[in-house]
């Protein structure tokens, strides 16, 4: 055992299964171990990295901005934080910004928000089966996957689960207690499922008639995942609610609410706060991610290569009589089996490729958005090799 994981053995609470080996360096969409073996990494940071390992813009802002300035409280006025704010608005909708750690900490803040806007008689909130929320408490809770929520019973009760994409379901859900309706447009941790448009045209209809907050969790989506700058877009829809973190910073940790300004008033200062949410640090950075994003065209890459890897991955479903469907959008895609994905996964791994296994029977590729044909070609016929082996 290495000196590194012995000290993880020692030292570090064990709620991680870690696979593989120590890294040690990152550039682009390739890791180094410490033995000097190189990976393609198409699973960057859990879709976090969305500009790869360590992009040079990114390096620098980090770089020049901790020499100027890292932590501020937010009693206080600084500009980084407001700028991206701005920026925020500017790439979503008319709105108002709460800056945040996490993707948990921002779904967290929503639910307080929604309990805010139902003013004590409207608590309840429908959520989607297979949905990912989090890990703290109300995000766990808003969890529609019972692995994650059994250990740790009772939840809170003021979540409704309906089957995502069932529309009959969903309407016998609304009940004079519903306040909103959180779903991602679509789920990642649940097994790459994109909500329909007829679905999604009935949630709308149910918010309007209802005066119920239609809430986007955006987390993993966000930041052009989809080949828009957030899912939103491509339903044509505004939320009153969007969640964004992963992508947001590049890197950095860093989440944020999105409020639309119909509802924005209903927090006042001293009801919800973040010591570090939002610091000049991490906000100056997630600037410079949405120049990176402008500036090199990243979008336009995203949809170019998302084509491709479809496609590729849909002739390889041909070869294959195991593979059941390939979906999602632009760099966001799953490849659903008829068996275990998790041992297809390790083999992947232990030939020099990350990818995910997610939902028992679902492998989940989510690439840096910069990357290029040739490391898409590399990834997939490691990946076809492993499948040749698969009884």
């Amino acid at each position: 055992m290495s000196v590194t994981k012995k000290l993880f053995e020692d030292y570090v609470l064990n709620t991680y299964n870690r696979r593989g080996p120590v890294f040690v360096k990152g550039k682009g969409s390739w890791l180094w171990d410490e033995q000097g073996k190189k990976y393609l990494d198409l699973f960057p940071g859990w879709g976090v990295s969305v500009l790869g390992h360590c992009h040079p813009r990114i390096v620098k802002a980090l770089i020049v901005q901790a020499k100027t300035l890292i932590h501020l409280p937010n009693n206080l006025f600084f500009s980084e934080q407001a700028v991206l704010a701005k920026e925020i608005v500017k790439r979503t909708f008319n709105s108002k910004v709460f800056f945040s750690n996490s993707g948990a900490e921002a779904n967290e803040g929503a639910i307080k928000l929604s309990r805010l806007y139902g003013k004590g008689t409207r608590h309840e909130i429908i959520v989607m089966k297979d949905s990912f929320h989090g890990r703290t408490f109300g995000a766990l809770s808003a969890t529609g996957q019972a692995k994650y929520k059994e250990p740790f019973k009772p939840i809170l009760e003021t979540f409704r689960e309906v089957e995502f994409n069932n529309i009959a379901e969903l309407k016998a859900a609304v009940n004079p207690k519903t306040v909103g309706i959180l779903l991602e447009l679509v789920q990642g941790e649940g097994g790459i499922n994109p909500a329909t448009r007829a679905y999604i045209d009935t949630i709308l209809a149910l918010c309007r008639e209802n005066d119920l907050l239609l809430m986007v969790d955006e987390v993993q989506t966000g930041m052009g995942r989809l080949g828009k700058l957030f899912a939103f877009e491509l339903y044509g829809i505004t939320p009153d609610i969007m969640t964004i973190s992963k992508g947001l910073g590049a890197g950095v940790p860093i989440g944020a609410i999105v409020v639309n300004k119909r509802i924005a008033d209903i927090i006042k200062p001293g009801m919800h706060a973040s010591t570090f949410g939002g610091s000049p640090l991490v906000t100056r950075v997630s600037l410079e991610a949405f120049k990176v994003i402008k500036e090199e065209k990243i979008l336009q890459n995203v949809k170019k290569m998302g084509a491709y890897l479809k496609t590729r991955l849909n002739k390889m479903r041909d070869k294959f009589s195991f593979i059941k469907e390939v979906r999602g959008e632009g760099l966001m895609l799953g490849v659903e089996l008829e068996c275990k994905t998790f041992p297809i996964f390790e083999e992947v791994f232990a030939r020099g490729v990350i990818i995910n296994s997610t939902h028992d029977t679902v492998l989940r590729i989510m690439p840096a958005l910069n990357v290029t044909h040739k490391e898409i070609d590399h990834g997939l016929r490691v990946i076809e090799e492993v499948f040749k082996g698969v009884k």
